[in-house]
């Protein structure tokens, strides 16, 4: 099983947000100063976010290990009680109807299995660490609303399409737009101007380059990379706005399997289509995902998969509280 997780320091091959991100000029023009001044802001918060819980990072190391067992991996979520409840909230949720009530750690990691324990361990773990720097409570309940929908469908058309990368689908859908939340908490008053460039028919990540030098996607990248998740996932995130980027330019065909990127790309427009935006505007409508999932070899199932995501989005949502 691939590991999403390592624990090697950052070095040469993990480095600091400031090295992950585009170079820009030493030297900045007057007039562009604010441009800087915004850039240099949201890498300090970069750098500056909380590392994962030493829990998490200890149960994602045994879930990596092909060798571990249910015992130890109960072991470990009891020792987080907040962590303990909420799996046995959910494995009691209609989402996954299960006959009779179950009150055992080791029962629920039995019948949910290691793979949705982690990422329910990472789902309940990001929003207890944005707990204390939430923006505007209306900002950020779209955007978590938007981040585990996009999760849970980026791990559903892994499963779909046989993924190789199902194992880090549902991280890298999570975090897909976590640079989204530094934007909104780290400089609140520039979104504003995003949006009116957007409206104006720039795309949203021209727009945020154009206003902060530096776009969510790389913002996200550099958060994945300081938390030190898999190579895969940062540069899903990275590329999820432009997948082929991340396949040296090769365009999704069914004939080949669909990276990771274009994974978290077709499961980003499928959610904002449904409804589930983290940031929307009259002016500018989701895309529709038909031409992607075309690509997936998923086009006549569309229907079908949008109806089903949002009937089980429901019960999934209501175990997440």
């Amino acid at each position: 099983m691939a590991a999403i997780y390592s624990y090697q320091p950052i070095g040469p091959d993990r480095k600091s947000a400031r090295e992950t991100l585009p170079a820009r000029p030493l030297t900045t023009p007057l007039a562009a100063q604010p441009l800087q001044d915004s850039r240099m802001r949201l890498l300090s918060a970069v750098n500056a976010m909380p590392p994962l819980p030493a829990v998490l990072s200890q149960l994602l190391g045994l879930l990596s290990d092909d060798s571990c067992s249910s015992t130890e991996i109960a072991a470990m979520i009891e020792r987080d009680s907040v962590l303990s409840g909420s799996v046995l909230r959910c494995v009691n949720s209609a989402y996954y109807g299960v006959s009779s009530r179950v009150s055992s750690i080791r029962h629920a990691v039995t019948l949910l299995g290691f793979a949705t324990v982690r990422n329910l361990g990472l789902a309940f773990s990001m929003r207890r660490m944005m707990q204390s720097s939430q923006p505007a409570g209306k900002t950020y309940a779209t955007y978590s609303r938007h981040a585990l929908a996009c999760a849970l469908m980026t791990q559903f058309l892994a499963h779909l399409t046989r993924s190789p990368e199902l194992e880090a689908a549902f991280a890298a859908g999570l975090f897909h737009d976590i640079g989204k939340l530094l934007v909104f908490t780290t400089t609140p008053e520039l979104t504003p101007k995003i949006i009116q460039e957007w409206e104006g028919g720039a795309s949203y990540s021209e727009a945020e380059s154009s206003v902060l030098g530096v776009t969510h996607a790389e913002l996200s990248a550099a958060v994945v990379n300081s938390w030190k998740l898999a190579e895969e996932i940062e540069l899903a995130v990275r590329c999820h706005h432009d997948p082929a980027s991340a396949t040296g330019g090769h365009a999704l065909a069914p004939s080949n399997p669909p990276s990771l990127a274009w994974l978290v790309h077709a499961a980003n427009t499928a959610v904002k289509h449904a409804g589930f935006e983290a940031i929307s505007s009259p002016h500018c409508p989701p895309d529709d995902p038909l031409d992607l999932f075309q690509r997936l070899s998923l086009g006549n199932q569309l229907p079908d998969i949008l109806e089903q995501f949002q009937a089980q989005f429901q019960d999934v949502q209501a175990a997440f509280g």
